[in-house]
């Protein structure tokens, strides 16, 4: 092979791994050289991109009162609505979960009972196994955890294992977050009270992105002290699609309850 051609085909193949690599991020793994404002402030833009998805994965959960997994379906948008559609197995219709700020609608499709309500962590938690707020589970399913103690100055800010680490006074706990440089997304997420003790756990991994926009193919959330467990993961997702439906029918003779 002549020189040319040798030049050539390397020109080639570096532009080839160049466009299957994945997209690097330029923040410098440095505290030193990247401010926790500066850091904060590119892990929230790049939340901002999402603003819409139609999903499909599954979901599965522990607590001491049950346990199950179940597929679902999922359409979402920023920051008010939510809807899930469950599958069990053999692609038996579960039911279907919606929520926004003010209202929501859980169908118990195997009992043929609905309960709506206004989202409360009370009326929830009577819904699903967990003492989670609205903005919680949005987060979860999106697989972003945002740092509300961001105009405070980080009692820590170090590097660790090659992400940056984060450590926020939250009242009388600490929160900490490990952050990515790369695809500038919080990998886990650790609350602990005053004594160590771990109140809430989050991770994510994998990475799924569509139209300028990115999210975790899987987000586990536990909370060690009351073992409860429950771990989402993204068969596939559509981030950003010019349209998304809300639509859902409740049978009118649906056994209803208010909470």
């Amino acid at each position: 092979m002549s020189p040319s051609r040798q030049v050539l085909l390397a020109l080639a193949l570096l532009l080839i791994f160049s466009s299957c690599s994945p997209r690097r991020s330029e923040v410098a793994l440095r505290p030193s050289e990247t401010p926790p404002s500066t850091l904060v402030g590119l892990v929230d833009d790049a939340d901002a991109k999402l603003v819409t998805m139609i999903g499909r994965g599954t979901i599965s959960f522990e607590s001491p009162e049950t346990a199950g997994s179940a597929s679902f379906d999922l359409s979402l948008r920023k920051p008010d609505s939510l809807l899930i559609a469950f599958e069990g197995p053999f692609g038996i219709d579960v039911g279907t979960l919606f929520l926004s700020r003010s209202l929501f609608v859980m169908y118990n499709s195997m009992e043929n009972h609905v309960i709506t309500g206004v989202p409360t962590a009370r009326a929830i938690r009577s819904v699903v196994p967990f003492d989670l707020t609205y903005e919680q589970i949005l987060n979860a399913f999106t697989g972003t955890f945002p740092i509300a103690e961001k105009e405070t100055t980080p009692l820590s800010y170090v590097v660790d294992t090659d992400q940056f680490r984060l450590v926020y006074a939250c009242g009388r706990d600490s929160c900490s977050y490990w952050i990515d440089p790369a695809d500038l997304m919080v990998r886990r997420y650790l609350r602990e009270d005053s004594r160590g003790h771990v109140l809430m756990e989050a991770t994510t991994s994998g990475t799924i992105e569509d139209q300028g926009a990115r999210i975790p193919r899987r987000v586990v959330v536990s909370f060690p002290g009351e073992n409860r467990r429950g771990t989402i993961h993204f068969s596939r997702a559509e981030l950003n699609p010019p349209s998304v439906s809300f639509d859902f029918m409740i049978p009118p003779n649906a056994h209803r309850t208010v909470r």
